[in-house]
């Protein structure tokens, strides 16, 4: 699947970072690249350092900057670790931090990553593929008070204790693999989507599942 993405506020983020040619920037979320091309462009013997958790994406941005290639320097790790890779890179200062957060929509759109709830997909959800933990393994194996917590604190989710509940009482009986969208439910053991609704937490606009997982992806 191409990695299509259309950048958010870009022409306001790219007037707020006041770009200098030869300075140095970092795109902590690089994606697709949108915001680091229109960086790049601003450069004569400027640097910009783009980081991501997604090999899927920085292999799209390197396609998207070829034509900046020596401007560029890609990283593949979390934004997190900022302090870390500047010191990998012999850098102390730099003139300007983007960071465009949140989910984006090639992750979304395809349905093997774990993302959407509207494709019948494994719980992945991991935005970094080669980590080992997925949402499989949240979902299964953390204890209720925990999921609970990620879900209130990362989810702002107000029904966090009765879904956490409703998690315990189902993965008791059989391990929750599969989101689905179809209905009955899923052939490969059991899926969020259907037993979420256990939880008693609805809403009309949406199940609570579409709302807690989607803010609490990481």
């Amino acid at each position: 699947m191409e990695f299509s993405h259309k950048s958010v506020l870009l022409w306001e983020c790219i007037d707020a970072l006041n770009i200098r040619p030869n300075g140095i920037y970092l795109d902590g979320t690089l994606g697709g690249g949108g915001h680091s091309l229109e960086i790049c462009r601003r450069l004569t013997n400027g640097r910009l350092i783009g980081v991501d958790r997604d090999e899927v994406a920085l292999e799209a941005a390197k396609k998207r900057l070829s034509r900046h290639a020596r401007k560029v320097t890609l990283v593949h790790d979390n934004f997190e670790n900022i302090a870390l890779i500047l010191d990998a890179l012999n850098l102390d200062k730099i003139d300007g931090m983007l960071f465009d957060l949140g989910v984006s929509s090639p992750q979304l759109d395809d349905g093997s990553r774990g993302f959407s709830y509207m494709a019948d997909a494994p719980l992945d959800m991991r935005m970094d593929q080669g980590s080992s933990l997925t949402a499989y393994e949240i979902v299964n194996n953390y204890p209720k008070d925990e999921l609970r917590r990620i879900l209130y604190e990362y989810g702002e989710e107000r029904y966090a204790p009765q879904i956490a509940a409703a998690i315990e009482r189902v993965r008791s009986r059989r391990r929750w693999n599969w989101w689905t969208s179809s209905n009955p439910p899923c052939p490969s053991g059991h899926c969020a989507k259907s037993s979420i609704r256990q939880s008693g937490a609805f809403r009309q606009s949406a199940l609570p599942s579409t709302t807690s997982w989607a803010r609490s992806a990481a």
